[in-house]
């Protein structure tokens, strides 16, 4: 009997999980869409909505190739910190959620180390006590 559950299997089912997601972030501010128009209008930052758009693209091609998931998984974070502070500085207070920025944060972390990727090597082998 085969084993399915796996690490690797569990990391890439989060990988293609969080992809359907970013790609509807990414087609709303590559069509500027008119939600997504009006939350960066008000945000003071219209004219950069497609750069911003094809950063993410760029940044979750990074992170679905094996080869590249390092830089990927950095360039996320960095991107989503910059989320995290857009939302906590914008001027309406109804946007000024970063919970859901935070969230996405979190979990490309959590499924970059499950996939098994170690940013932070916790057992260093070359270190004398």
């Amino acid at each position: 009997m085969k084993k399915y559950i796996t690490r690797s299997n569990v990391g890439w089912l989060g990988t293609i999980i969080m992809s359907i997601l970013m790609v509807q972030s990414i087609y709303g501010k590559l069509i500027n869409h008119p939600e997504v128009v009006a939350n960066f209008t008000a945000g003071n930052i219209e004219e950069w909505i497609t750069i911003i758009g094809i950063g993410e693209l760029v940044c979750l091609i990074l992170f679905i190739i094996p080869r590249t998931m390092k830089l990927g998984t950095v360039l996320l974070a960095a991107y989503f910190g910059g989320a995290i502070m857009f939302h906590m500085s914008h001027p309406l207070a109804e946007h000024q959620g970063f919970t859901g920025a935070t969230v996405f944060m979190l979990l490309f972390l959590a499924i970059a180390w499950i996939r098994g990727l170690e940013l932070i090597d916790l057992n260093p082998k070359n270190v004398k006590v």
